[in-house]
């Protein structure tokens, strides 16, 4: 009888408990975020130190302030001995500021060129490093990784230095879905969405179908 109540199968051991990622603390983590931020703007100044691309709409740089002005009118009397504008509106924020703002602290026009692609490495990078931890996919370091991959895929490095303009939607669309995200676990929706509506302003309006393509994954989501 006893032997009958036996059960020859082997008995299983216990599954272990995997032991967990020891947590990095929110300061390392800035410090990681910020020194990569610092490498992409090492990188942008060291290409061609001292001379100014002519990325997008050279006469952007030289003058922000009066391009800007006479992108308010239709028709544009210095370009190929007057011309009809065109897609001039797209400048107007947030990249004809960024370089209004260079020229008025002084900056030299390479400089602030510099500025302005690492500033679009450094968007894209912390987007999508900021949606992974929102979606907790990963960690943080692997996020960085990804963040990494994303900002210096060929895509983006490659049309950074001929039309800048261009990478913009791509930098921001991380940004159209993290308040989206966050507003879906909680909080006010419309809050949530007007600050997607404003991460896709940024986008720009220079081309209209990239800035266009910002909007499919935020009305997935």
């Amino acid at each position: 009888m006893a032997f009958l109540l036996l059960d020859p199968r082997p008995v299983a051991a216990p599954p272990q408990r995997r032991a967990a990622a020891p947590a990095v603390s929110p300061v390392l983590h800035r410090f990681r975020l910020l020194a990569v931020c610092l490498g992409f703007l090492g990188l942008a100044l060291w290409q061609q130190p001292g001379r100014l691309v002519p990325d997008t709409k050279l006469d952007l740089y030289v003058d922000p302030v009066a391009f800007l002005t006479r992108a308010l009118r239709l028709w544009e009397s210095q370009g190929f001995s007057g011309q009809v504008q065109n897609q001039a509106y797209g400048y107007l924020f947030p990249m004809g500021p960024f370089f209004a703002a260079g020229q008025a602290v002084g900056l030299p026009l390479w400089v602030v060129q510099r500025l302005w692609w690492a500033a679009l490495l450094s968007a894209a990078f912390l987007g999508v490093v900021v949606l992974a931890g929102k979606l907790r996919i990963g960690t943080p370091a692997s996020r960085i990784v990804a963040g990494l991959v994303y900002a210096l895929a060929p895509r983006m490095v490659s049309t950074l230095g001929a039309v800048s303009v261009e990478v913009l939607p791509m930098a921001v669309v991380p940004w159209v879905l993290v308040p989206l995200v966050a507003g879906a676990r909680g909080g006010s929706a419309r809050r949530a969405g007007a600050a997607a509506g404003l991460a896709v302003c940024c986008a720009g309006g220079v081309n209209a179908a990239a800035a266009a393509a910002v909007l499919p994954l935020g009305a997935i989501w």
